[in-house]
């Protein structure tokens, strides 16, 4: 009897400990998104009062060509980060699991652009990629002319800037990498050496199938992170011609264009797209397990 009692004053005190976590969630996320959704369906600058107009945005979102060019600039950014930075963190990932000495040496140097603010870098790399100094002039005096060109300029601008930032991102994917990496047996790789695998079938038979629920979450991680990316692009070219994406012309919405409850309306699509990522790498892990 005594036992039970004292499983229920543990349950209960389990309990009483998660109310403060679960009102601190439902006031600063569930509530604003509530918010949000009700003001996706109204008419609002974001000061005065909001009037209700039902799906009139959504319906406005279907034949904007402002907000189908953003979306396609996300899908392609999406594109860049899900093969060159996860390529790159799983390679240099894999070889520095084979070095012995210095590891923590390598994965803190190429860790630390993660650490660096986004503002500084980014008005960093635009000097750079600016057209009358910077690269520019390093190519004329290398006599590279046909390499000088204006890598901000709308044709160019979401690939520098997807570069600047797949320097800052994919540091960050080597560290999971690496660490996955530790956690494969290493009695498997000793086995295949014996039967006499080269390198890349102990990385295809070994390695991938060990580290599997690592790269399905950073793959989850990417797609989700591409479609509310937006620091990069904002400070180095303002969301302009060819780099406009989703969250930009939803930030000029609200406080450029006095469209709040138009904004909102993209702030709903892009929780709406995480949550049909979500819940469809749910369903190929759920098959991948079974």
């Amino acid at each position: 009897m005594s036992r039970n009692i004292q499983r229920k004053r543990v349950e209960r005190l389990a309990v009483i400990s998660l109310v403060p976590v679960f009102l601190y969630h439902f006031i600063l996320l569930v509530l604003p998104s509530l918010n949000t959704l009700f003001s996706s369906l109204t008419n609002w600058n974001g000061l005065g009062t909001r009037d209700f107009i039902g799906l009139s945005n959504y319906m406005e979102l279907l034949v904007d060509p402002n907000f189908k060019g953003a979306i396609f600039n996300n899908l392609k950014w999406m594109g860049l980060f899900l093969t060159i930075p996860i390529f790159l963190g799983l390679v240099i990932g894999y070889i520095l699991s084979k070095v012995k000495k210095g590891r923590v040496l390598f994965r803190a140097a190429y860790f630390l652009p993660y650490v660096i603010s986004a503002a500084i870098a980014g008005k960093v790399f635009a000097a750079f990629f600016n057209p009358y100094f910077g690269i520019n002039v390093a190519f004329e005096r290398l006599g590279l002319d046909f390499l000088v060109r204006d890598w901000l300029a709308p044709g160019k601008s979401l690939i520098s800037v997807a570069f600047v930032d797949m320097w800052h991102w994919w540091g960050f994917l080597l560290v999971l990498f690496m660490s996955a990496l530790q956690q494969v047996d290493p009695v498997l790789y000793e086995s295949a050496e014996v039967e006499g695998a080269k390198e890349l079938q102990k990385m295809w038979f070994i390695t991938l199938p060990g580290i599997r629920s690592t790269m399905v979450f950073i793959i989850l991680l990417t797609m989700v992170w591409s479609i509310s990316t937006f620091e990069y692009i904002w400070v180095m070219t303002k969301g302009g011609p060819g780099s406009e994406i989703l969250s930009t012309y939803l930030y000029k919405n609200a406080l450029f264009k006095y469209r709040a409850g138009y904004a909102c309306s993209i702030a709903v699509f892009q929780g709406f797209l995480a949550v049909v990522i979500f819940t469809g790498f749910g369903l190929i892990r759920r098959k991948l397990e079974d």
